[in-house]
């Protein structure tokens, strides 16, 4: 009888009801949408950094990240690289030779990582023959070619066929000095990338350092993101003199962002239900006070004060409620088709890219988040009908129907 009687009172004034069910209706898509664009935001970042440039796994000569020393690198690195090749759960993997130096034009020069690389696995693990924007990649029938960044490019005014000028200290300490023509330019989503990492044949590199057929980091990249720390525990047990990170700890910025990404997100989610809140109980208190003198009759014929505590408790809650499938259906709408569509800000392409984001990214939300979300909601109606409920429990009836 009770839940009857709740249900109608809501209904008593039926413009004001409809305007805290759309308020929540709104509030819940919002929320909830916002959820899915930063989740999308975020995995988005993690996979350009896993995909383009750190890999999930790196192995290196201890202390090798420090300094990069080239003297610093793998014993018998081209045979690891091989076993880590034939294992089931490696998709890709890549020897590298990293030093570090500068590039020199006619127009400038640039401090620059120099990535002496294998043109097929490179390939394979970073996809970057089709980051290709200007040019073409490596040539298997030419020597001494380099690809340079987009934002690199336009910093020293370069264009395909230049020569530049690699200028590196030499695993003797020596400083050494090679030139190479621009083969092609590539572009990622991450400017600041473009703008520091130049790529090479390491075979036209590793000579000049004095340490030929030598790698100094192997780049590894997993079928699964869960098979991580498995392959990472396997292979630490297979090279123990190896140092391997994974992707968190070689791009700690990035693992930051992963880590506070969920905290995040329910700390917006609350604000916007704490907003809410505040509306809910102000229209509850306004239905309370307008019908004092009747809850003041119901005591006075001698309705428990439990049950009027229950009553105006049930009405707000059905009123939250009543706002949440029309909130559920149009965020996960929302969500659905922004996930297939992608959202784009081209406009604003330059900004996101200077910060490795890409300028399309597609919303998505998990089971997890989607149930805290319902129990946030929950949880907030409840909350916010607990103060006109106990304004109404605290009424007595001859005072009131006095005034």
């Amino acid at each position: 009888m009770l839940y009857t009687i709740a249900w109608r009172n809501i209904w008593r004034n039926k413009k004001r009801s409809l305007i805290i069910i759309i308020a929540v209706t709104i509030g819940l898509s919002a929320g909830i949408f916002l959820m899915a664009f930063y989740n999308g935001l975020v995995e988005q970042r993690v996979n350009s950094a896993i995909e383009t440039e750190v890999s999930h796994l790196q192995l290196h000569q201890p202390g090798f990240t420090s300094d990069y020393d080239s003297k610093l690198y793998l014993q018998q690195g081209n045979t690891m690289l091989q076993q880590i090749q034939s294992n089931p759960q490696v998709k890709a993997a890549a020897g590298r030779f990293i030093i570090q130096g500068m590039i020199a034009s006619a127009s400038g020069n640039s401090g620059v990582m120099i990535n002496g690389v294998m043109p097929i696995e490179e390939n394979k693990l970073t996809k970057l023959a089709g980051k290709i924007k200007q040019g073409n990649y490596f040539n298997a029938n030419k020597r001494n070619e380099i690809l340079v960044g987009e934002k690199l490019r336009q910093k020293l005014k370069l264009k395909t066929g230049n020569k530049v000028v690699l200028t590196f200290q030499d695993a003797d300490g020596n400083i050494a000095s090679a030139a190479y023509r621009i083969s092609g330019i590539y572009q990622t989503v991450n400017t600041p990338y473009d703008e520091t990492n130049v790529f090479v044949r390491i075979s036209d590199v590793d000579s000049v350092a004095g340490l030929k057929n030598r790698l100094n980091e192997i780049a590894v990249l997993l079928s699964s993101h869960q098979l991580l720390q498995q392959t990472k525990a396997k292979l630490q047990s297979v090279f123990p003199a190896a140092e391997i990170k994974d992707w968190m700890e070689i791009s700690p910025e990035v693992g930051l962002t992963v880590s506070v990404s969920e905290q995040l997100v329910f700390i917006l989610m609350i604000i916007i239900l704490m907003a809410l809140a505040f509306g809910i109980v102000n229209t509850m208190m306004m239905a309370v006070l307008e019908r004092t003198r009747e809850i003041c009759m119901l005591l006075a014929l001698g309705m428990n004060r439990i049950k009027v505590f229950g009553m105006i408790l049930q009405e707000t809650i059905f009123l939250v409620l009543a706002g949440c499938p029309g909130g559920l259906l149009i965020s996960l709408l929302a969500i659905s088709i922004t996930h297939h569509t992608g959202i784009r800000f081209e406009k604003f392409a330059e900004v996101y890219s200077s910060f490795g984001y890409s300028n399309v990214l597609y919303p998505k939300i998990t089971m997890q988040q989607f149930t805290v979300s319902m129990i946030l909601i929950i949880i907030t109606a409840i909350v916010s009908s607990l103060f006109p409920a106990w304004k109404a429990f605290r009424l007595k009836p001859i005072v009131s129907m006095r005034k």
